[in-house]
């Protein structure tokens, strides 16, 4: 009986020290997901902000201040809208730039992502974008049109160059630092998304549900955008940050906070 209760002894301990460990040992990532505009242009977004000249010595000095913040974060990875396909390309020019045999074009893949994996002392830059084409787009219009929609398209529209508007106008009086900070605001992220799901996603409902599948056609990328993050994190990464459009947060904001092995932060607690 005292073996017995002795083996039932240690067999309780060895438990208890086991579930302690593994609770220790387990961490949460902390990802940091920055919405930005496109500093190239022309681009493919259909509602295309005009950018100014970020390649200008204001725009670059305020580019140095931008990622020497978030150089703070120590981040263990940085992440860039670049597709996975062209992650070996991405290799090469990073390279180059990390031994200032590169200059960084105008894109902010480049003069945000490059810059802040440089100064992060960084090896590699992550691609995780993946480009699944808008294949309902086409239907969406000859079905708004059938089912008398065309209003919602309507819409859509004055509220996406509203909302364009709206972006320049920050962009024209702020530093970047200033205009990160106010695009990732809840009600701005929520303003993008909600041109899919007020007005996008009620074309042909009832019947073909057109705008439903358009709709997810662009949760479907950010799907595999989410995807390919969580393929490329390691169980030693703490801190990621991820660089892409803004269009994208909401959905990835979303996903990453409904993954208890993620932490959100907020851009403005960083950005202060």
């Amino acid at each position: 009986m005292t073996f017995i209760k002795t083996i039932s002894t240690f067999l309780i301990t060895l438990l208890l020290v086991t579930t302690s460990f593994g609770q220790a040992s387990k961490h949460k990532t902390k990802i940091l997901l920055i919405g930005t505009i496109h500093f190239e242009t022309p681009h493919l977004d259909a509602h295309e902000l005009k950018t100014d000249d970020f390649l200008a010595p204001k725009r670059q000095q305020e580019l140095e201040e931008l990622t020497e913040t978030l150089k703070r974060t120590n981040a263990d990875k940085v992440m860039i809208e670049k597709l996975f396909n062209q992650q070996k390309q991405i290799d090469s020019l990073y390279k180059a730039y990390s031994e200032n045999r590169y200059k960084l074009t105008v894109s902010e893949r480049e003069q945000i992502g490059f810059r802040l994996a440089k100064k992060l002392n960084l090896k590699h830059i992550n691609c995780v974008d993946i480009f699944y084409g808008m294949k309902h787009d086409s239907l969406v219009a000859v079905t708004a049109k059938e089912k008398n929609q065309l209003y919602l398209l309507s819409e859509l529209g004055t509220n996406a160059n509203n909302l364009k508007l709206e972006f320049d106008g920050v962009v024209k009086q702020n530093s970047i630092t200033e205009i990160l900070k106010y695009i990732n605001k809840e009600e701005l992220l929520k303003k993008n998304l909600s041109l899919y799901l007020k007005y996008l996603a009620k074309v042909g409902a009832g019947e073909n549900y057109i705008g439903a599948e358009a709709v997810s056609d662009w949760y479907l990328r950010n799907l595999a955008i989410y995807a390919n993050v969580m393929n490329q994190i390691t169980a030693d990464d703490k801190y990621v940050i991820l660089i892409f459009g803004q269009g994208h947060i909401p959905i990835l904001k979303h996903l990453f906070q409904n993954n208890d092995d993620f932490e959100v932060v907020e851009v403005n607690s960083v950005l202060k």
